[in-house]
């Protein structure tokens, strides 16, 4: 199990530095806007609020986390999981870790 918390707690450093997740600025704390969902050395699965963080943000975290497996990003698909009429949308990005 410690390989995963490893990833884990590496997953949560990166989302911070790339996106300044809980810097100020924004309301609401880290765990609202960004969460992992889930993740495997194949699969990584984000939710993330729109107004918060881009497509782009969020593709180049995936390729961080793939990049620890030496592989590449490769979005699956993303879907708006909830609306907020002052966050915008909430989204759910997957990504599978490809050679």
């Amino acid at each position: 199990m410690g390989y995963y918390d490893a990833m884990r707690w590496a997953i949560l450093l990166v989302a911070v530095g790339l996106c300044g997740c809980g810097t100020g600025g924004t309301s609401g704390t880290a765990d609202e806007e960004f969460q992992v969902l889930s993740y495997t050395p194949d699969r990584v699965e984000y939710s993330v609020w729109t107004g918060a963080h881009s497509r782009e943000v969020v593709t180049d975290m995936a390729q961080k986390y793939c990049q620890t497996q030496g592989k590449k990003a490769q979005i699956i698909d993303s879907e708006v999981a909830e609306k907020h009429i002052f966050k915008g949308s909430r989204v759910v990005y997957r990504f599978n870790c490809v050679i």
